[in-house]
Formats: C-alpha cells, sequence, structure tokens
C-alpha cells in the first residue's frame, strides 16, 4: 500500500549515494520495455559505479563481494540516487539482489534526478540536462557508442541464447570509465536542480509502483488483430501507390508523401504527423489526388500495427504489461505514454465494444466490413478493450469532466461560467456547450440546435487559449463541423464577447511574467496565480503550491503575423511539434533544446493544464490509500484494478476537492467492468 511506501523527498539521511549501472541484454529496451528485459534470465550487468556524496566513485564488479558501505547506506534507509532511477531499481531488484547478494531497496529510499529534471521542464537525457543546466561535462559520446555496443551479445545461437559477449579487457575498462563519468555527471546534475515538494514525491512514488503494475491484455484479441491490420496495410499500400502514379510506394512513405504533396502544388507541407494530415484534410482546396493520399495516410496510421505489437511484444510473464507512463513528460506535469502510448488512442466512432470485439474474434475482414465498417476503424476502436482486468478482479475508471473548462473559468474568475457547471452539476442548468454558443450570440440557450451545440462544443474546446480560426477549423474537422473562415472568425469573436474575464486573464498573465522576469526576486501576483525569477528560471507558483518552470527567461521582441514585432516571454524548451514554430533566434539554440516565445493563451493553457493536472494527481493519492490499485491514467482519468470495491465510493474519491480549491466544482463519471473502454 502506498501509505506504507511513501516518504519525503526533501527530508535528510546519510549523505546519498549516486548508483550507475551498465548491462548487457538479448532483449530489445525500446521494443520491449524496461520490466520485461530486467526479469529476462540473459540481462546481466557489466558493472556497477557509484559514490557516496562527493566522495570518490568505486566500482563494483560481478564476482566481486557485495559493497559493505552499500550494504550499511541501504540498512540505515540512506536515498539512492539514479538518473531514471526505475533502470536502476529494477536492475538491483531483478539482478543485482537476487544474483548477486545485494540487499534489496524499498520504492521510499530511491530518488531519480530525471524526475527533478523534468519537473523543471529541462531535457530528459543525462547528457542534454547537464548541458541545459550549465555544467562544462557531459556524457563521454565515444563511451555512449561502445555501451550500445555492448550492452547487445555479438553473436546468438539460433535459439536466442549468446554465444560470445564482447568482453574484452580494454573495452570493459573503457565501459567503467564510462559508467563513472555518469556518476559525476548524475551527482552534478542533482545539485544544479530543484527537489520535489514531499507531495510531489509521493506522487513520483505511486508513478513508479503504477508502471510496475502494468496492464494486463487480452492476448487472444491482440494477435487476432494484429492479423487482420497486417492484411489490411498491405491493402492500403497498394491503393496509395495507385493514387499517387507509384510515386509513393507505401503509407508509411513518409519522404514520398510529402514531396508528392509539394509536387502537386501543395507546398507548405513541413509534416505528415497525425495533427498536420488533420489541418491539411480540413483546407478546401487541396487537389483530389493529394486529398485521397492523405487519407490513406490517415487511414493507416488510425490502428497502427505498431501499437498492437508493442501490447505483444512487452507483455511479460503474467500477461502483464508494464512501464507504459513517463511521470512529468509534459511540462505541465502531465503524464505521457510509452510504447502503447495510451495517451494517444482515438475517440471511438462506434461505441458498442462488446459487439466489434466479437467479430473482430472471428476474424473476417469481410464480415466485420459488412457489419461494421472498415476494419482498421473497427481495430482503432477496440484498442481500448485489449486493456482488461485479472482473472478474479474488475476495472474501476473515473474520467473527470471537462475539468479545463472549469480550470480557465475559475482562474480567470469568469464567474457566470462557474455558476453555469454548478448549476448543470445538480441538473438545473443547460447544457454547457449549448450555453457557449447562446451567450456569444445572444440567443436564448432553448432555441439552440444540436447542430448549433456541435458548434458551441468546438468553441468550448478551441478558443479558451487565445486560439484563432486556425485554432477553430482544426479542432472544427475533428467533430465535422465545416464553417467558413469568415465564420469561424465570428464564432471567435462571439465566444471572446462572451467571456470577457478570460480574454483579460490572457492579457494579464502575460504582463505579470514579463514583468516578473524584468524584476528577479520580486513575487509578482496574477489572481489565483503568482510569479517570480529566481536564479535562472520564471516560476509560475499554481494554487495548489506547485510551480512551473520556464528556464533562461528574456523579454524579446518577436515577430507577430502582421509583420511587426511584439516584446514577449521568450525561454528554452525541449522543441516537440507543438512548439516548433515558436522557436526564435538564440546562439545557444540546439536541434532539441532551443527558446520558444510565448503568449497570454500559452501561459494560461501551461496553467489551466497544470492544475487540472494538481486535481487528479491529488485524486490518485487518495484512491491508492483507498485501496484502489491504480493502474493506468489517460489525460484526466484514472482507471484501477480490484476485487470488490464500489463505484460510487471511487466516484467519490475522485470528486474530493483539495482545500486549495474548494469553489471549484470537479465532477468525475466513474464506471466499473472487466474490460478497459471509453466511456
Amino acid at each position: 500500500m502506498l501509505e506504507n511506501t511513501i516518504g519525503s523527498g526533501s527530508d535528510t539521511r546519510t549523505l546519498p549515494l549516486y548508483l550507475d549501472v551498465e548491462t548487457r541484454s538479448v532483449v530489445d529496451l525500446r521494443k520491449r520495455g524496461l520490466h520485461l528485459y530486467a526479469e529476462h534470465p540473459l540481462t546481466d550487468v557489466w558493472c556497477a559505479c557509484y559514490a557516496f556524496g562527493s566522495g570518490p566513485i568505486e566500482t563494483w564488479l560481478p564476482g566481486q563481494p557485495v559493497p559493505a558501505a552499500i550494504v550499511a547506506h541501504v540498512a540505515a534507509g540512506g536515498w539512492v540516487w539514479s538518473h531514471n532511477a526505475a533502470f536502476e531499481r529494477m536492475i538491483w531488484q531483478h539482478i543485482l539482489a537476487p544474483r548477486h547478494g545485494w540487499p534489496l531497496v524499498p520504492y521510499r529510499s530511491w530518488q531519480c534526478t530525471m524526475a527533478r529534471v523534468y519537473a523543471m521542464a529541462l531535457p530528459g537525457s543525462l547528457d542534454s540536462a547537464a548541458n541545459a543546466v550549465g555544467l562544462d561535462i557531459s556524457k563521454d559520446k565515444e563511451g555512449y557508442a561502445l555501451m550500445l555496443r555492448m550492452a547487445k551479445p555479438r553473436r546468438l545461437r539460433d535459439d536466442g541464447s549468446p554465444v560470445w559477449w564482447d568482453e574484452d579487457p580494454k573495452r570493459l575498462a573503457a565501459l567503467v570509465r564510462y559508467c563513472q563519468q555518469d556518476v559525476e555527471v548524475e551527482r552534478q546534475v542533482h545539485a544544479r536542480v530543484n527537489d520535489l515538494r514531499a507531495q510531489e514525491y509521493q506522487i513520483w512514488l505511486l508513478d513508479q509502483i503504477i508502471n510496475d503494475r502494468g496492464i494486463r491484455i487480452d492476448r487472444e484479441l491482440c494477435e487476432v488483430a494484429r492479423g487482420l491490420v497486417e492484411n489490411e496495410l498491405l491493402k492500403l499500400n497498394d491503393e496509395v501507390r495507385q493514387a499517387s502514379g507509384n510515386a509513393i510506394s507505401t503509407c508509411a512513405s513518409v519522404a514520398q508523401i510529402m514531396a508528392f504533396c509539394k509536387a502537386q502544388g501543395v507546398e507548405d507541407v513541413e509534416s505528415i504527423a497525425a495533427d498536420a494530415v488533420e489541418e491539411l484534410l480540413a483546407r478546401d482546396n487541396l487537389p483530389a489526388d493529394v486529398r485521397k493520399v492523405l487519407e490513406l495516410r490517415a487511414l493507416a496510421s488510425l490502428s497502427s500495427v505498431k501499437k498492437i505489437d508493442a501490447l505483444l511484444e512487452g507483455a511479460c510473464a503474467d500477461g502483464r504489461v508494464r512501464g507504459l507512463l513517463q511521470y512529468h513528460a509534459a511540462s505541465t506535469g502531465r503524464w505521457a505514454g510509452r510504447r502503447f502510448q495510451p495517451q494517444n488512442l482515438k475517440r471511438p466512432v462506434n461505441h458498442d465494444q462488446d459487439t466489434l470485439i466479437r467479430l473482430v474474434r472471428r476474424g473476417s475482414a469481410s464480415a466485420i466490413e459488412m457489419v461494421a465498417g472498415p476494419v482498421l476503424e473497427v481495430v482503432s476502436d477496440i484498442l481500448r478493450g485489449m486493456i482488461v482486468a485479472a482473472p478474479g478482479q474488475q476495472l474501476f475508471a473515473a474520467d473527470f469532466s471537462n475539468i479545463e473548462g472549469r480550470v480557465l473559468a475559475w482562474l480567470a474568475g469568469e464567474d457566470w461560467k462557474i455558476k453555469a457547471f454548478e448549476a448543470f452539476d445538480q441538473g438545473k442548468g443547460p447544457d454547457l456547450y449549448k450555453l457557449a454558443y447562446a451567450r456569444a450570440f445572444h440567443m436564448p440557450v432553448e432555441n439552440v440546435t444540436s447542430d448549433q451545440r456541435q458548434v458551441g462544443k468546438v468553441m468550448e474546446l478551441a478558443l479558451g487559449y487565445q486560439g484563432g480560426v486556425g485554432a477553430f477549423q482544426t479542432m472544427a474537422y475533428n467533430y465535422e463541423v465545416k464553417v467558413s473562415d469568415k465564420r469561424a472568425d465570428e464564432l471567435k469573436e462571439g465566444w471572446r464577447e462572451a467571456h470577457p474575464k478570460i480574454v483579460a486573464f490572457w492579457h494579464q498573465v502575460e504582463a505579470c511574467a514579463i514583468r516578473a522576469i524584468n524584476k528577479p526576486g520580486e513575487i509578482i501576483a496574477c489572481g489565483k496565480l503568482s510569479f517570480l525569477k529566481a536564479g535562472s528560471s520564471l516560476y509560475m507558483r499554481l494554487p495548489g503550491g506547485r510551480a512551473l518552470c520556464y528556464p533562461y527567461p528574456k523579454v524579446l521582441p518577436v515577430p507577430t503575423p502582421w509583420g511587426d514585432h511584439k516584446l514577449s516571454v521568450t525561454y528554452k524548451s525541449q522543441v516537440n511539434p507543438s512548439n516548433a514554430r515558436k522557436v526564435i533566434k538564440d546562439e545557444s539554440n540546439t536541434k532539441n533544446w532551443a527558446r520558444v516565445s510565448a503568449y497570454g493563451g500559452l501561459l494560461v493553457e501551461n496553467a489551466t493544464q497544470a492544475v487540472a493536472r494538481d486535481i487528479m494527481a491529488e485524486a490518485m493519492l487518495r484512491v491508492e490509500v483507498a485501496g484502489y490499485p491504480i493502474i493506468l491514467t489517460v489525460h484526466d482519468e484514472v482507471v484501477a484494478e480490484r476485487a470488490g470495491g464500489d463505484v460510487a465510493e471511487f466516484q467519490r474519491l475522485m470528486e474530493t476537492r483539495p482545500g486549495w480549491c474548494l469553489d471549484l466544482p470537479v465532477v468525475a463519471k466513474a464506471w466499473t467492468a472487466g474490460r478497459y473502454r471509453k466511456d
């Protein structure tokens, strides 16, 4: 249970033990996951390097006695630090302890520099983190290449067992030096990053427990679905060759698809990632052959065989897939998915999952198409259903209702909207999407049609963070809403007129952030938020006490869409598809770590999502302590697995508001079943 596991993230014990291990295995760590990797009998340790505090770096090799200092440290409950501590923890648990006699380390004694790096919005890899915090040491790149070489066997028998590991003494000595260097970098990174708050450390520990539990899969269903998907992809590849005049070989040929689009006059194609394809398909002027190619690309990406492969290849002996979540992967604190990517599952078109699963189990593509539609869409609709409860247990899940909309209105002080949420929750008020449309166009809410409600939904989802016509049209495509750009602009203006406090909040937050950057050390109050420039970071303090971090902030003139410049908040960030267009010139920029610009709506979005995350994280701690073992979190949803239990109790635990937001209406919809679904 969590209450017997957690420890403070900042209490003082003996000197910290910094640890790094180098390993070898026949298992592909990236494809099959850490847990299966660590459990495999052919995975073993080359060396373990360690240091106590600022003391000398020591080395242990297999066959040597367990260092007495480590035995004493573990017995005293001392901290064990590592970068991506889950790796060292699993290797210690499955290899160092049972095979080499090392003492087991409880969860509460582990600490992770990567968790702290992520919490400060810095790059996660040790090398990148070292550079980001300004260290003049970094990972040994030649040693990294050697590590990759020695991590795999040089030859395998047909049965997969190793014939020869590269045990050359000179290479092993170089690998040890590489490992020692990592220990040095780890402890210097630790010296330059902030500790997690005590509650946040509990959340990180819970994340470790969740990843260790994993999810149970319906293996039979996965295998049948994978065969169907593979056959359908072959058909789609034939279609894309025909549609492109053989210019494109497969739906996965990214460079060929982009080149084809440009050759047909669509020259501004910068990406064919899912969100980029959605934006392109929202256009009215796409050439027919380009539209066909992009539609095939989108269809082929719906239920990639890689998702099902990730489940099958990552399943441990007990049928559970572990290590699917990454703590604090987003700067707001939200989790991200790994391998199977549960956060990226599409909304089902057909919600009758049980019927679809029965169809898929039969393995007949023609029967699926006759009854339910395209095979890939059907398989995509049941991906959630491949996650099941263990025998004798049930899944309990709850998803917060419109949590971002509620938090945004609460932060901005849009009181009429908070009251509308409260009335709706009590069954006394109108649907919020209808109300959004009605207020924007000064009409009675009872006159709003179903089509107008759908427009109101798009307005709510697209416009809360200062989004314009482009944001509206991208969201409109997702919900099959079609309006002209002129109409989209009218909808934007109507929504903003109906939400004056939110509009003012965008500008207030931006002005406060700029003021804080220009006045280091001064706390700048900003409604329920506050800003402080301290050291090399700008901090946005949230109502719950946690702070978001913006590294190396500067106020700089940034180009606007209208051709002029505006003084804006800028900071260093990892580059990803969501912020690549916001990168601005800076001599310190690298491919993955660059200076980006921000505006009021973006900062408000960060705050809103971070507050929603904190509400959910505190709910996760309550749920866990109450005896509902959590196995997954997806966006604003928590999934647990247990025998017995009460769905009403689970929902109450989720809806209990933290003391810092008692005036925020929070509602979650809970359900229980033997198979995961989108409720």
